[in-house]
Parts: C-alpha cells; sequence; structure tokens
C-alpha cells in the first residue's frame, strides 16, 4: 500500500473522493491531506484537515479533521501513521478534533484513539429561500447608500480593510485570511459598509464550486456598527437572491461564541442537526 501527501501534482485524482469544494479547499495556506492506494495503484483512502492557530503565538496549534474515510482498517491506519509522524510533528499539532455528520467517519476516528459524542451540530444549513423570510431581512425596505457591494471596491481598499480586520483579530472562520485574493469571495452577494471614505464593515461571502453560499466573516465598526452587520447581511441576502435559486443552500458556521449568538439573535428558529464529535489529545 501506499501512503503518500496529497499535493498539487496528485490532487485531481481526490476530486470524486472529497468532492469539489473540499477539493478545492485543499489549495489554500493552512489545509493539508495524505492519501492511499491500493496495490493496483487505484486511490482508496484519504484524510484531510485544516490547522488552526498556526500563525498565532497566544494560540495552541489545533488540528481540525474535514475528512477521514478508506476502503479498509489498513489504510485508515497507515494514514492516521503518516499524520502523527509527518503532520503532528511538522506543524507542532497538541490536539486533533472532528465534527462530523458522517458516522462512519466519526468510527474510524474512534478507531484511532479519538473519543466520540453526539450533540448539535456547529454547522447550519438553510435554503435562500428561508433566509428571504427572516424578519431582519424584510424589514430592511431601503438598504442604506454607505452599504455596497463588494466588487465596488479596489483592490487596495480591500487589502486595507483586511489588514485591519486581522489587526482587531476579526478573521470569522477562515485561519488564512490574509492571504486570500478578492476573487475567492463572491463579490457580487458580499457587501461592505463605508462613510466618510473609510470602510468600516464587512460581510464577506464564499460561493464554493458546488454552488454553496457560506458566510464567512462579519465584521463592522463604529458608532452604528450593531445595527450595520444586520443591514449588510439583508443586502447580501436580496442580492443573493437576484444571482442564485431560491432551493441555494446557504452553510452557516457557529464555531465562535459571537457567531453563535448573532445567529441565536437574528434566526432563533434555526438548529443545527445531530453530529458526531470528538478530540485526541498529541504529542504525549
Amino acid at each position: 500500500m501506499d501512503v503518500f501527501e496529497i499535493s498539487e501534482d496528485n490532487l485531481d485524482e481526490f476530486t470524486e473522493l472529497l468532492g469539489e469544494d473540499l477539493t478545492d479547499d485543499m489549495n489554500r495556506e493552512f489545509y493539508r491531506g495524505y492519501g492511499t492506494r491500493d496495490d493496483d495503484g487505484n486511490i482508496n483512502g484519504a484524510m484531510v484537515y485544516e490547522v488552526l492557530g498556526l500563525d498565532d503565538d497566544d494560540q495552541d496549534t489545533i488540528s481540525r479533521m474535514l475528512f477521514f474515510k478508506a476502503e479498509s482498517d489498513e489504510a485508515c491506519t497507515e494514514l492516521d501513521r503518516i499524520y502523527k509522524e509527518n503532520g503532528i510533528e511538522e506543524d507542532e499539532i497538541i490536539e486533533s478534533i472532528y465534527e462530523f455528520e458522517d458516522e462512519l467517519m466519526a468510527d474510524i476516528c474512534k478507531k484511532q484513539g479519538y473519543s466520540k459524542v453526539t450533540k448539535e451540530s456547529e454547522v447550519v444549513r438553510i435554503k435562500l429561500s428561508d433566509a428571504l423570510k427572516f424578519d431582519f431581512v424584510n424589514k430592511v425596505k431601503k438598504v442604506p447608500d454607505y452599504i455596497v457591494k463588494l466588487e465596488t471596491l479596489s483592490v487596495t481598499e480591500f487589502r486595507a480593510g483586511i489588514k485591519n480586520c486581522v489587526f482587531n483579530g476579526q478573521t470569522g472562520i477562515l485561519e488564512d485570511l490574509s492571504n486570500l485574493s478578492m476573487s475567492w469571495f463572491d463579490t457580487e452577494i458580499s457587501s461592505c459598509t463605508i462613510t466618510d471614505d473609510d470602510v468600516n464593515g464587512f460581510f464577506f461571502v464564499r460561493t464554493t464550486p458546488s454552488g454553496k453560499i457560506i458566510p464567512v466573516l462579519l465584521y463592522a465598526f463604529g458608532p452604528d456598527y450593531i445595527k450595520n452587520l444586520a443591514l449588510m447581511i439583508a443586502y447580501s441576502v436580496k442580492e443573493a437572491e437576484k444571482k442564485y435559486s431560491p432551493e441555494t443552500e446557504i452553510v452557516i458556521y457557529r464555531r465562535k461564541k459571537a457567531s453563535s449568538a448573532l445567529v441565536k439573535k437574528l434566526m432563533p428558529s434555526i438548529k443545527g442537526c445531530p453530529a458526531f464529535f470528538g478530540e485526541r489529545m498529541e504529542n504525549k
């Protein structure tokens, strides 16, 4: 059995197994992965994870498993072995965690020494048509002129805004915010606030290769920042209505306290499905 690192040279071979969205994410800064081939040279397993806190000296380095599946126990064991020998040591990972809705992947992790519990997912999925029904969206009859699409910004303005977000510790769900280009976001439905020629708010949205809409960063500052947060969301939802089908899936991550509190306040009826969580301490 061949066990190897997933790289730019072999990434295309994993599209069917990983799906187009995760395959695309493998091009990002903190995404890592390993694969296995059987004796006939066929891909028969993969592990993909994101390294969290790697650029933050004040934060422990943690690995979040995003995919772990193989056709045999041997392949799973080999993937975990190379992860321990290469990934954990190279990035000085102290803990590995996962959240899977697929119990098969949770059970694979459990066999490799992870814990396993079931609770409500930190991820919620709704349709665009659901978002259009939210009270705070429908209350907005006219969006103020100072809220505009991200595409109206120059690259210089965009980079300055990113720098400000990172400086203030506001990176949303993006560990690699500083490394992402403006074109990585959906600039037609992402929005920002501009007052007195200063960009002082962002609602960044990513539309994945498969067509899912993912809010990735919401941040505003200034005297009206609370009001502007809701206004930017409402504006982006209404712009998405012009571009996408009502059946388009919106994926919302609630992994940070601020995002969880905001979802609870603006969308109190939204719940996540049951999911499996686990962790394993490393370098013991």
